[in-house]
C-alpha cells in the first residue's frame, strides 16, 4: 500500500450517502491500514463516516489513478482509520478513460439533434448528432446517470467532424464540461471507474 497510497497526492473519500463525498490527507501509513483526515468535512458530513461504514477511494497514486472499496476502522472527528483491501486487484491504477454512457443527457435546444451519446468521462463526452454544434457556444447540459444522481454544467464542443454512413452524414462531437461542480466531477470519476471495473470483470469472466 506503501507504494499505491502516499502522502501529498490527491485523494477523495465517498461514503454511502454521496453528498458528504470529500477530500483528505494521509496521516499515516500502516501494514494494515492508513490513517487520513478529512480537512474540509462538515460536522454534519461526518456523521456519514462512522465506524464500519463502506467506503470508496480515489486519486492519484504513484502509477497514476487509483480506486478501490474498503471501509472505515474508526473514526476520531476528522481523523478516519481506514482498512487496506485484502485482494489488492481491488485496486485499479489508470488514466481517466472514456467508457459507455448508461443514462440520457438534456442538451439545451438540442435534444431532438441527438442521435446517440457515444462515451463519457470524467472531463467530456463523445455526441453524433444530426447537424453540428456551434463551436463557439456553451450548451447547458444535465446529466442522468443510472445511479440516480443528476450533474448539471456546461459542454463545450471542442472538435466537431464531419462523417458519412450509408449515404447519410452526421457530426461526431468531443465536448469538455465547463463550470462543473466539485460533487459532480467525484460523481462523473466514480462512474467512470465503476464502469472501467464492471467491464472488466465480464471480460474477465468474474
Amino acid at each position: 500500500m506503501r507504494e499505491i497510497i502516499k502522502k501529498g497526492h490527491d485523494y477523495r473519500i465517498i461514503p454511502e450517502n454521496f453528498e458528504s463525498a470529500t477530500i483528505f490527507e494521509v496521516k499515516n501509513i500502516n501494514e494494515n491500514d492508513f490513517e487520513i483526515v478529512l480537512t474540509k468535512a462538515t460536522p454534519e458530513e461526518l456523521k456519514d463516516y462512522q465506524t464500519d461504514a463502506n467506503v470508496e477511494i480515489f486519486g492519484s497514486g504513484t502509477d497514476g489513478l487509483i480506486f478501490f472499496e474498503t471501509k472505515i476502522k474508526h473514526q476520531n472527528g476528522q481523523i478516519l482509520t481506514i482498512s487496506i483491501p485484502q485482494n489488492y486487484n481491488n485496486i485499479q491504477r489508470r488514466e481517466y478513460s472514456r467508457v459507455k454512457f448508461m443514462g440520457n443527457i438534456d442538451l439545451e435546444g438540442e435534444n431532438d439533434n441527438i442521435i446517440s451519446i457515444e462515451d463519457i468521462s470524467a472531463g467530456g463526452m463523445k455526441l453524433i448528432t444530426k447537424k453540428p454544434l456551434d463551436a463557439t457556444k456553451d450548451y447547458k447540459i444535465t446529466i442522468n446517470l443510472i445511479n440516480n444522481l443528476t450533474i448539471h454544467c456546461l459542454l463545450h464542443p471542442i472538435r466537431i467532424e464531419e462523417q458519412e454512413k450509408q449515404g447519410e452524414t452526421f457530426y461526431a462531437i468531443s465536448g469538455c464540461y465547463k463550470e462543473i461542480a466539485s460533487i459532480d466531477k467525484i460523481a462523473l470519476v466514480q462512474y467512470s471507474f465503476k464502469t472501467l471495473m464492471e467491464t472488466e470483470n465480464k471480460e474477465n469472466g468474474r
